[in-house]
């Protein structure tokens, strides 16, 4: 069923500012890959439409690497001809979002089919960094002068996405140079973002900025087009600071840009002219259920808040709203703007006033 928006996508476009079609220094983009990608809750025209009048310049998706493989495919053993891919959901919705001046950009990452983790099974457990540089160089070529910006690995950081955590920087450096390398034999002219690090520390997950040294040493000579990051900060206003001191939310991105620049001069990790990683923020947003919710007209004040810092950081390329639209109460994770029955929540009119100070 076609579900209706309380506020027309037409009414929308009216508190955008005219200067919205020039290109901004800082990019707004969305993930929703339940909604762009597999259209549930919402038809993917519905949601490009609301993509395009938020000012959206690129949608980003996580292609899994198991879940990539072509229907029916092996998980367990090693295919004798190379994997095949079926990649069509993703070529469908960077057609239609073409359509409406949008831009993909890409997250490879696991879970790995099992033929490619250390305990045979399907997941993230030490992955095998060549059987991924072929999935990636795959990809790559795939999406040759379609899609120009890529990144390795979501979330490496946390223990659900790269495991063991007491080796995941060293793992996450190996897959990374593998996937860096392959991208850029492929299509040289693309971008290659490095980390997608959650923000903090808890008993899943690495510090960001400790993952940051230990994945990139001096002399490691990494090389990367931007850092990418998760800066939420759930339950405290984003100008406040928060977190400890090896983590990195949205009221702490100063530690973060010196930890990058730090890592730049000893030879870690840089951009190919030597210089430190700019940001890009590639999830971002305030929950509407659970234990660290807040109420609609926080999560719009604090959205326009965040947006305004943003704006003033000079470092920060890229600010991405994470969910569009809110699955059923039973999902985990709701930071969305629409609800499932396709009604605007509260901080719909935030992010709509946020997306557009960054385009100004």
């Amino acid at each position: 069923m076609i579900r209706k928006f309380a506020l027309p996508i037409s009414l929308l476009t009216l508190v955008l500012p005219a200067t919205a079609q020039a290109a901004p220094r800082m990019e707004f983009a969305l993930q929703d890959d339940a909604v762009f990608v597999e259209q549930a809750y919402m038809p993917r025209e519905k949601a490009l439409d609301h993509a395009a009048a938020l000012g959206t310049k690129r949608i980003r998706v996580n292609i899994l690497w198991a879940r990539a493989l072509v229907s029916g495919a092996d998980h367990r053993t090693p295919p004798a001809q190379g994997a095949q891919y079926d990649f069509s959901k993703i070529d469908a919705l960077q057609a239609a979002a073409a359509a409406k001046g949008i831009k993909l950009q890409l997250t490879l990452t696991g879970p790995a089919p099992a033929w490619a983790t250390k305990d045979g099974k399907v997941g993230a457990n030490q992955p095998d960094p060549v059987k991924f540089a072929a999935f990636v160089r795959t990809a790559a070529a795939h999406f040759k002068g379609r899609v120009d910006r890529y990144s390795v690995w979501n979330e490496p950081n946390l223990s659900a996405w790269l495991a063991p955590s007491r080796t995941a920087p060293k793992q996450y450096r190996a897959l990374y140079k593998a996937a860096y390398t392959a991208i850029k034999t492929v299509d040289p002219n693309s971008k290659v973002l490095f980390g997608e690090l959650a923000p903090n520390r808890d008993g899943r997950t690495i510090a960001p900025l400790k993952f940051i040294r230990e994945a990139a040493p001096k002399n490691a000579r990494l090389k990367a087009d931007g850092l990418a990051h998760h800066p939420y900060q759930f339950t405290v206003a984003p100008n406040k600071p928060t977190g400890g001191p090896e983590d990195a939310p949205i009221s702490q991105l100063a530690r973060l840009t010196k930890t990058l620049d730090q890592v730049a001069k000893h030879k870690g990790l840089s951009t190919p002219k030597g210089k430190g990683l700019d940001l890009y923020l590639t999830e971002f947003g305030y929950l509407s259920a659970g234990n660290r919710a807040i109420s609609q007209s926080a999560r719009a004040a604090w959205l326009r808040k965040s947006y305004a810092m943003l704006r003033a950081n000079k470092r920060v390329k890229q600010v991405l709203q994470f969910q569009l639209v809110d699955g059923p109460a039973e999902q985990l994770w709701h930071t969305a703007i629409i609800d499932h029955h396709g009604r605007p929540m509260g901080a719909y009119a935030g992010l709509v006033s946020a997306a557009a100070s960054i385009a100004r």
